[in-house]
Parts: structure tokens; sequence; C-alpha cells
């Protein structure tokens, strides 16, 4: 992790300050545990100009200022503080790139943090509680490593308890459904909702004498909310990743129905979106005037296509880096309008990153073109380093 490097004004700012700086604000606003550190999250930890407390909240890691991404950029022009750190996920944001960086010792730090200290996330919570929590004998921490049961499989539901295993070892949701910050919208049929019923699985989850779980009122409310899938048959595991992302999504917007802006996906602050929400850009350059047409799109994932060999045949093995590196490849396209010069000549296209999710997924296309009418499956191993640098993947603003 610490071969990670961050961006060029980290590289040039970092310092043993800076990194002790880091260091106090984790402790005090991150990783809180002391009865002064909670009492001061509750009260200073929102925006100074519009009292922001969402999930993008950053403190300066040069003065106490605590900011929106908006605010924060403006704190920036006036102070020339460029660094800030988020307050949820602990990550740095440089104001000069406008954009999240990683950096290798800095992620170790946050780690170290982490394990070290336990932070309770229940807003609801009083001091005296927590006091109570502390002293308790019977409490279990869990993290993301912590195993989970199995689930039964109810008859060709194997697609769907892999899912609900991945969902199982997101911590963010996790902490998201069991620190009670879901609100539900079906108050009078809260057997409607599939985030409750998610957050039901997770309790039983941790429940020691708990050997498998059934999922039974999930499948009930999965079915409900996809009829093209409400079968007993055999499905995609990707779809239905898709299907409950988007159930959860839709349902979460129900309570803010009258709000216009929430419909539109990149003002959508639904847990979904705060996880797994991405920004892919498409650039299309014409190689006659230059001119260039870009597309954004929101993403929950990325696919990873296989490519063929000179002989016809996949690779046997690849690394997840490699198949990065092919994805974000430049595309020739040939006769292509060009809005500009109003011709059609050579463009050429290719798909970057403009903005990471919290989350990043990846989706292995790993059945190929058909022949004779028959998908071949693609059984190329795909090596997953522990640590991923995504910096050369990500538009440089």
């Amino acid at each position: 992790m610490d071969s990670v490097i961050g961006c060029e004004h980290l590289v040039q700012r970092k310092n043993e300050e800076l990194l002790n700086n880091y260091r106090i604000v984790h402790l005090n606003f991150i990783s809180c545990q002391s009865d002064d550190s909670i009492r001061a999250k509750k009260k200073l930890a929102s925006c100074h100009e519009c009292k922001f407390e969402g999930a993008r909240l950053l403190s300066c890691l040069y003065c106490v200022c605590f900011a929106c991404p908006t605010h924060f950029l403006e704190h920036f022009k006036n102070t020339q503080h460029s660094f800030g750190i988020n307050l949820t996920f602990s990550h740095i944001f440089c104001a000069h790139c406008d954009d999240y960086t990683y950096d290798g010792e800095i992620m170790t730090l946050a780690d170290t943090l982490n394990k070290e200290l336990y932070c309770y996330k229940n807003k609801s919570l009083q001091t005296k509680d927590i006091v109570l929590l502390r002293k308790s004998k019977e409490i279990e921490y869990i993290d993301s490593a912590t195993p989970v049961p199995g689930f039964i499989n109810l008859g060709n539901t194997c697609f769907l308890n892999s899912v609900l295993q991945v969902l199982m070892h997101t911590p963010m949701l996790r902490n998201y459904v069991l620190s009670d910050q879901h609100i539900c919208p079906f108050l009078k049929e809260p057997s409607r909702c599939i985030t409750c019923e998610i957050g039901r699985i997770y309790q039983q989850s941790y429940m020691l004498q708990v050997n498998v779980i059934s999922l039974q009122k999930l499948l009930k409310i999965f079915w409900d909310n996809t009829w093209y899938m409400a079968s007993a048959l055999q499905h995609d595991a990707h779809e239905c990743f898709i299907a409950i992302l988007d159930i959860i999504h839709k349902q979460a917007i129900i309570q803010n129905e009258n709000d216009k802006d929430i419909k539109h996906l990149e003002n959508c602050q639904c847990i979904i979106h705060k996880i797994f929400k991405g920004v892919l850009q498409s650039d299309i350059v014409c190689q006659s005037c230059n001119n260039v047409s870009s597309k954004i799109d929101i993403i929950n994932d990325i696919p990873i296509y296989f490519s063929m060999d000179e002989k016809g045949k996949y690779p046997t093995n690849i690394t997840l880096t490699a198949c990065l590196e092919q994805f974000g490849q430049i595309e020739l396209l040939n006769d292509l309008d060009c809005t500009n010069c109003q011709t059609k000549k050579l463009s050429t296209k290719q798909l970057i990153l403009k903005h990471l999710p919290v989350v990043l997924c990846f989706i292995l296309k790993r059945f190929g073109q058909p022949s004779d009418n028959v998908s071949n499956k693609i059984t190329t191993f795909v090596e997953f380093p522990e640590t991923l640098d995504m910096n050369k993947f990500i538009k440089k603003k």
C-alpha cells in the first residue's frame, strides 16, 4: 500500500506536520472514542457556511474549518489551504485537483487508527449510553473480515445468495443499516422495505448461535420489485446486484419525492449512490478538426471484457490491471459524423473515470461471442492485487 503515490500537490506538500494534523483530526472526528471528541464532533462537524452534515463533509488539515466540497474550495481560494480530510471515509481531498487523492503512507496511517480505535456512529446514542456500552463485556465488535453465516438456497437462488454475501461485507452499508441511519419509507408496511430486511439479515448474521439464514422474505421483496426476475429459474448475479441497488435507491427517494433534484442520479444522496456511484467520461476526438465531444455517465460498476490474441484465443491468465488498461485504450472509429466540421472522418474514442466511487465494482464478462448460437464461457484466470492504484485510470483535471 505504501507504493501508492498521491497527486503531485500532495507529494510536494506532505510533511510530518500534515501527517500529524491528519492523525489529530482522525482521532477526534473519525475514530473518535473519548467523550470529549464525541461531543466535539456532534457540536462542530457541519459546514460553517451551509450547515451541511453529509458524507462529503471535509475538515481542513491546516486550520479549524469544516466545509462541504463547494465551500471548501472557497476556503482554499481565501487561505491557500490545499488539503482536507473526509470525515466519513478519511480520504484526502486536494483543492488543486478538486478531487480525492490517495497516498499509501496516509492510507496505512488510516488503517492503523481504524484498527486501534472503535467509532460509535449511532447519532442517537447519548454519552452515558456509550459509557455503558464500553463497560459491557458482552458487546461484540465486528469488522469487514468477520465471517457471516451461509444462506439457504431456496431453489436456484445462489445468484441472490452471492450478491448478499458481497453486501454483508460492505462496511459502509453495514454501518448505515446497523446505526439506525435508515428511515423506512413504509412505516405502515415495513415488510415492503428491502433495506429494513437487509438490516434484519445483518443482525442475524452477527448472532453467534445462527449458522444459516433464510432469505425468503428478501426474495419476496425482490420479486415484488423485479417482475422480470420473479421466477424459480436461475438468474444472472450481476443483473441481481444491479436490481437490488436500484430497489434500495428507489425506495430511499420515496421519502424525498417532493425534492426534484433528488431524482437526478448525479444529485442523489441515497446510501447506494454514496457508496457505489462513479462517473465515467467518454471522449470522442475528431482526427480532422480535433474537436472533443464528451459524454458523462453515472456508473455502478466497470465491465471487464477479455480480448482474443492473434490466434483467436483468450489468454489463460491476466491481471486486473491489464484488463483496466484495455478498458482505457483508445479506440478508432471510422466515418463518424463530427458536429464541429460537419464531415465523416476518422475519430478516436476513450473511456476514462472522472470520479471514483467509494466501492468500485468490477464485472467480469465471461461469456464470449456465441459460435453456432452457443455462448462460450471464458475461463481466463484473473489475478486481483491486494491493492489497486487507480490514479492512471482517472481523468486529470
